[in-house]
């Protein structure tokens, strides 16, 4: 009855261990450090911030020779910070964005036919592939101006160039809350097993 209740308690861990790892390739959230440079546009502008993607509903990649597309969806959170504009300085975040681009959309993500590793330095992939990434805030936030540079104060002001666009180091993706559940049950099925064994063995000594 004991090797009986090891093994029950084996297959609840491997039955959580392939749906954990299913919810993990489904369900996981990645933040990425965002910074724009205005210095080899000879201006003071900078911005920074931070934004979280949803990458089980990003599409990587987008067509070959394609203009992109709006992943305004895909973001679950978004700051970027102006600073050293001669206009438009200020924080923004995902509620700012507007539908304001040539396109109609708020953001503009744009791999070339290129599949990106999200887990590696995402703006020198897009550099290689031709790519570009931009978002569009309603002024006096920044807008997407041209391929991986955004412009203060609504186009009117700064331009600045993207200069990192990367996960920060040391950290993995964020598994969802179902992850985590799913992997409670496990646990809670190895102590089930565990005690069922320990009773067993009472039962029969």
């Amino acid at each position: 009855m004991i090797r009986h209740a090891v093994s029950i308690a084996f297959a609840v861990m491997s039955m959580v261990s392939v749906t954990d790892a299913s919810a993990l390739a489904d369900d996981v959230l990645q933040t990425y450090n965002l910074t724009w440079s205005g210095a080899f546009l000879g201006n003071e502008a900078s911005a920074s911030g931070q934004i979280t993607l949803d990458l089980t509903k990003l599409t990587n990649p987008t067509p070959l020779g394609g203009l992109g597309i709006d992943i305004v969806s895909d973001i679950t959170s978004l700051t970027v910070t102006v600073t050293g504009a001669s206009a438009g300085n200020g924080p923004f975040t995902e509620s700012d964005l507007c539908a304001c681009s040539t396109l109609g959309t708020s953001t503009l993500w744009n791999t070339n036919g290129t599949t990106v590793d999200m887990q590696k330095d995402i703006l020198a992939q897009l550099t290689a592939a031709g790519g570009d990434f931009n978002l569009f805030f309603t002024p006096p936030g920044p807008q997407g101006s041209q391929e991986l540079t955004l412009t203060t104060n609504g186009l009117s002001g700064d331009p600045m160039e993207m200069t990192q666009f990367a996960p920060p180091l040391g950290v993995a993706p964020t598994p969802e809350p179902a992850t985590w559940v799913l992997m409670g049950l496990g646990f809670a099925g190895l102590a089930f097993a565990g005690l069922r064994a320990r009773r067993t063995a009472t039962a029969t000594a």
